[in-house]
């Protein structure tokens, strides 16, 4: 079989409506292009320089809505509007079709048009590089470090100090660094259980049976701020993640897939509980090295 028979045929025209000339069509592509154009310049600037949200989002919107009207009504205007047929095997008429892929536009209009709309392309592509700038520098380590450091005192919310006969058997408090209260990577649950803790407890870390734990959910960075004394598990209420406090904080049940990261515990002179240091391990969701 002859592979050229399987080729499509190209559709013949049989009726053809050429758009009338207008100028008001011209001066509608051209101002809508220009309107983009200046609303795309806006749409950077107001970003680079700190602009409100609703400033910089609505020129970003009106950019796009206004190119938009102008490719539209550029190609409505120069194009006809045609009406073709799929031909068929039948004897021939003496006549030819016209095929629509010979379909050229109804004038050349003028060049500025196009022009323009290059421009407002270009102009509002390379507006679009504006949010590159505000990425910044590189944050480093400065994710995976806190507030906690050897010597700082553990404090409640008040900004109280706190000795280990503070909390109870079972109990549970909320505690932040003693110049960090309301950071909340810093945040960190303190229990004394109610019996030594296992491995994989850092058991040089424990004082008079207390153990810290970071507050900061190892899922998806929300606050483990539920304690169930009766099983002696610390409960996250957004995504139901459990953890074993008396076993190094592992999770026990629900997404989390990284143990509480533990906070090494000590007593200053004075007899008040002390960080020995920061966490080892991420605080919160794990981030990417770089």
């Amino acid at each position: 079989m002859n592979r050229g028979e399987n080729r499509p045929r190209p559709l013949e025209i049989i009726e053809r409506r050429d758009p009338p000339t207008s100028s008001i069509n011209d001066s509608i592509v051209t101002l809508t292009a220009i309107g983009a154009g200046a609303f795309a310049l806006l749409f950077a600037v107001s970003l680079l320089a700190g602009g409100p949200v609703q400033l910089y989002g609505g020129a970003l919107a009106a950019a796009l809505m206004l190119l938009a009207v102008a490719v539209r009504r550029f190609f409505t205007g120069r194009y006809p509007d045609v009406t073709a047929v799929e031909p068929r095997d039948e004897p021939a008429t003496g006549g030819a079709g016209v095929s629509v892929a010979d379909v050229e536009p109804v004038s050349p209009r003028r060049s500025f048009l196009t022009r323009a709309l290059i421009a407002a392309t270009g102009l509002l592509g390379l507006s679009l590089l504006a949010p590159v700038a505000s990425l910044g520098p590189s944050p480093g380590d400065t994710l995976r470090r806190t507030k906690w450091a050897r010597g700082v005192r553990l404090v409640t919310g008040e900004g109280d100090p706190v000795r280990p006969a503070d909390v109870a058997t079972g109990g549970l408090a909320s505690i932040w660094p003693e110049k960090g209260i309301g950071h909340e990577r810093s945040s960190v649950l303190l229990i004394r259980l109610q019996q030594p803790p296992g491995s994989p407890t850092r058991i040089e870390w424990v004082v008079d049976d207390l153990v810290a734990y970071s507050k900061v959910c190892t899922h998806a960075g929300c606050p483990v701020a539920l304690y169930r004394e009766r099983d002696n598990a610390l409960f996250c209420p957004c995504h139901q993640s459990t953890f074993d406090p008396a076993r190094g904080a592992q999770p026990t049940f629900g997404p989390a897939a990284r143990s509480l990261p533990q906070l090494p515990l000590g007593l200053d002179g004075e007899g008040y509980l002390v960080a020995l240091g920061d966490f080892e391990a991420q605080v919160g969701p794990a981030l990417p090295r770089g």
